[in-house]
C-alpha cells in the first residue's frame, strides 16, 4: 500500500512539474475561411482575420483523418502569417488536433510563433457560415 501511495505522489507532482502555464488574458483573433480543398487524408482550410498587435493573419489548416476510430476527429499542421500597421511580420508553426461536431470544428493547438512566443490556441470554425474565432493564451 505504501508503494502505491509513494506512486500516486510521484506521479502526481511530475505532473504538476511538466503543466503548461498560462500567462494573462487571452488574445482574441476573428476571421474568416476563404477557401477549404478536400483531399481523402482530410483537407486544407485557408483563413484571414485580424487580430490585435500581430494585426492581419493568415492561417493555413492541414487536416488529416488519423484516428480510425472517430472519423469526425484527427490531427492537423499549419502556419500562420501576420502584418501589422507598422509593417513587422510575424510566422508561426501550427500543430494539433481538431474534432468536428455538426457545422463547427474545434482546433487545439500549440503555436511556436517567429517573436519568441508559444501560445495555446482554442479555435472555433462554423463550416455554414464561415467564421471563425480564436482565442489564444501566451505559455512562455
Amino acid at each position: 500500500m505504501k508503494k502505491i501511495i509513494l506512486s500516486m505522489i510521484l506521479v502526481m507532482s511530475s505532473l504538476s512539474a511538466h503543466s503548461i502555464d498560462i500567462h494573462g488574458d487571452a488574445n482574441l483573433f476573428s476571421g474568416n475561411i476563404t477557401s477549404v480543398t478536400l483531399t481523402d487524408e482530410g483537407g486544407v482550410i485557408n483563413v484571414v482575420g485580424n487580430t490585435g498587435d500581430y494585426g492581419k493573419v493568415w492561417l493555413t489548416y492541414n487536416l488529416k483523418l488519423d484516428n480510425p476510430n472517430h472519423r469526425t476527429q484527427g490531427s492537423f499542421s499549419g502556419r500562420a502569417t501576420a502584418i501589422n500597421d507598422a509593417g513587422d511580420r510575424n510566422a508561426a508553426s501550427r500543430q494539433g488536433v481538431w474534432e468536428r461536431q455538426g457545422d463547427i470544428i474545434s482546433f487545439y493547438s500549440l503555436d511556436d510563433v517567429t517573436d519568441g512566443n508559444f501560445y495555446l490556441c482554442l479555435t472555433q470554425m462554423n463550416l455554414t457560415t464561415d467564421s471563425v474565432d480564436m482565442k489564444f493564451y501566451s505559455v512562455k
